[in-house]
């Protein structure tokens, strides 16, 4: 559990890691492989009913793009409406 963010978990196994965002019924998550990612989705599955809605593109009033740059968080649809 994050120490300013208790909705944010972080698990290590080895080098490889997960980090996990809960917020009221949605939870985002990602991590440094795609095995690690698979296996905490597939785990999760199990237990709880959930949908993967797949690459995360918007959450929280936020939109996401990522690249192999990098991943970019931007609110280019708020600053669009308000030069209109």
């Amino acid at each position: 559990m994050g120490s300013t963010d208790k909705t944010l978990f972080t698990l290590m196994h080895g080098k490889d890691f997960i980090h996990v965002q809960i917020y009221v019924n949605d939870i985002i998550f990602g991590g440094s492989s795609h095995t690690v990612v698979a296996e905490f989705a597939d785990s999760m599955s199990r237990e709880f009913e959930m949908s993967m809605m797949g690459e995360l593109t918007f959450f929280l009033g936020l939109q996401i793009k990522q690249s192999q740059q990098g991943t970019f968080v931007h609110q280019a649809k708020y600053t669009r409406d308000l030069l209109k």
